[in-house]
């Protein structure tokens, strides 16, 4: 590992060694398969290697490397290698947004007609995205880097320069896929998360009943609205304690905690720590 302060990195509570991180290597041997579960949206790179898809509407497509494929939410996925394969699995958790002047949703409201669904999104190989790949799989392997907040910022590089080096029609069919009942259901909720403090505002937002909201959301994001609704807001927090100024009394007023230790309870839950000591260990980082 080559990271400066490792300590400091692998005890965040935004870096993980589970398999919930967002993006994440496989590597299969020629002739073996893979199952790819479709819990979220997923873009597939294959990195080195070739590769057979079965899915839905799919029936042995065959990846190349450098090839870039979307794999939509709800769509199993086998994949069987015809070489011994090394690709990114990146799985989408947050809204896709291209750059400030353009979103998904922008994309696929300004381009007209109607197109076949193919089943997956398909882009063919850039050595721009081929260098960004490389990038990632040497500070991923080698250096160990394995943070949420690095892979938000991955991913949402990603976005960036598929907007770059791909024309509209291209994009726009890369993505169609996944422009479905479900994708305008969590784009919305993306949307409208800063705006409101509880699922019962969220449902009304929408305007579905709270049982019924709480139903589709389980079945799109894999978890009560409940749990994701806290994690969103611990995300929040932990920037506020590390990244402001503020008193942990305003962070606990701002957030809507009853009591100062309702918000230590809070912190000890997800940051297995008091936000005094979150916080001291991040000053005394800047300090050293």
């Amino acid at each position: 590992m080559n990271l400066c302060h490792s300590n400091e990195h692998t005890t965040c509570s935004q870096y993980s060694n589970t398999q919930e991180q967002k993006i994440e290597i496989v590597k299969i041997a020629k002739g073996d398969t893979f199952q790819l579960f479709s819990e979220q949206t997923q873009m597939v790179f294959a990195a080195k290697g070739s590769f057979h898809v079965f899915c839905k509407k799919v029936n042995n497509k065959r990846i190349k490397t450098g090839e870039l494929v979307l794999i939509p939410l709800h769509r199993p996925c086998v994949l069987t290698a015809l070489d011994d394969v090394t690709m990114l699995v990146m799985k989408l958790t947050t809204n896709i947004v291209f750059c400030e002047r353009m979103s998904l949703d922008l994309l696929l409201g300004h381009i007209s007609g109607s197109s076949k669904d193919e089943g997956i999104g398909l882009l063919k190989p850039h050595r721009r995205i081929m260098d960004f790949a490389t990038s990632l799989l040497d500070c991923h392997v080698n250096d160990d880097i394995n943070c949420s907040y690095y892979f938000d910022l991955k991913i949402r590089e990603l976005f960036f320069l598929v907007r770059v080096y791909y024309d509209k029609k291209q994009v726009f069919n890369f993505f169609k896929p996944i422009y479905s009942g479900d994708f305008v259901f969590s784009n919305d909720i993306f949307k409208n998360l800063n705006h409101v403090k509880t699922v019962k505002e969220l449902a009304e937002t929408l305007n579905y009943s709270l049982s019924g909201f709480e139903k589709k959301f389980k079945r799109v994001f894999e978890m009560s609205p409940y749990q994701w609704m806290q994690e969103q807001r611990a995300k929040k927090i932990y920037h506020e304690i590390n990244c402001s100024k503020k008193t942990f009394t305003e962070i606990a007023f701002e957030y809507g905690f009853s009591s100062p230790a309702h918000f230590n309870d809070f912190c000890r839950n997800y940051f297995k720590d008091t936000p005094g000591n979150v916080r001291k260990e991040n000053r005394q980082w800047l300090a050293g």
